[in-house]
């Protein structure tokens, strides 16, 4: 129960009430009259109907002088509530106005993500605030606003949305160049993308670099494979040369009948392996 709740009677509600008459001593005035509870008022009178008018006097100032005071501390209690009443609608103002701010580095998702769903307690709540993914740029951070300690942030990978209407065409080569061209030019071209506040059209343009720098490195590695592939094909090319001309079969040639004409079997790429076993067309029928 709250502090301000009120106490009804100036006596203890398990003391039972006095039933003696107050004092009449002569010229006693009302300023030394004690204040009574209406309990205490109504078992006086009911233990002595003969009571003197000034003995009547007295409970009636008594009663008056105790409805005075709860009167008094009623009105106290009932503006102490309004206080208390009036910093909880202040605080709540506050929350809700914390509430409804994005946390720092998010913004409000004004359908810049949609079908961001989060699942809490078995519902899907949309993401309220959302904000780039601090380690994916393809990705992006949300929060519902009603994450326990220990939740969030979520995450989603997002994609440019086409332009209704728009018929799609080529990249302008500016465009492009600035894609996969200096980091300098790239990061221009993110930051300006950035102003945006598009976080589809964000996340294709790292997509696209990304994508474009692993593409660049896995050419080059072919690139070295395909002249590693034709080094050791003249290095094989040279030793059988050498051993041909210094007629090396001629020296072991006892070994001819003993060895098994069967060569190893070498396994097949994916590649050779279809073509090496494609069946051939039919000859035209004459």
């Amino acid at each position: 129960m709250s502090s301000y709740s009120v106490n009804l009677s100036n006596e203890s509600p398990k003391s039972a009430p006095s039933t003696s008459l107050p004092p009449s001593p002569a010229g006693a005035s009302f300023s030394d009259v004690t204040p009574l509870s209406p309990r205490s008022v109504l078992a006086a009178l009911d233990a002595h109907p003969d009571v003197s008018p000034q003995q009547l006097r007295q409970l009636v100032h008594s009663l008056a002088l105790t409805i005075q005071t709860r009167a008094s501390q009623h009105a106290s209690q009932v503006a102490g509530l309004k206080n208390v009443i009036a910093d909880l609608e202040e605080n709540l103002g506050q929350v809700a106005e914390r509430w409804d701010s994005p946390p720092e580095g998010y913004v409000r998702n004004d359908d810049l993500v949609p079908g961001f769903d989060i699942r809490q307690d078995g519902n899907l709540v949309r993401a309220r605030f959302v904000r780039l993914h601090t380690g994916d740029p393809t990705c992006v951070h949300g929060l519902t606003g009603n994450e326990k300690p220990g939740e969030g942030p979520y995450s989603k990978p997002v994609f440019a949305t086409p332009v209704r209407g728009h018929v799609p065409v080529a990249l302008p080569s500016w465009f492009h160049h600035m894609l996969i061209g200096r980091t300098t030019h790239f990061e221009k071209l993110r930051n300006a993308a950035l102003a945006t506040n598009n976080f589809g059209i964000i996340a294709d343009i790292s997509r696209f670099r990304q994508d474009h720098d692993i593409l660049r490195q896995l050419l080059q590695e072919q690139e070295m494979l395909s002249s590693e592939l034709e080094l050791v094909r003249e290095r094989l090319g040279l030793t059988r040369g050498r051993l041909e001309a210094a007629n090396a079969p001629h020296l072991v040639g006892q070994l001819e009948w003993e060895e098994d004409r069967r060569p190893d079997v070498v396994p097949y790429t994916p590649k050779q392996r279809h073509s090496h076993f494609t069946t051939a067309p039919p000859f035209p029928a004459a």
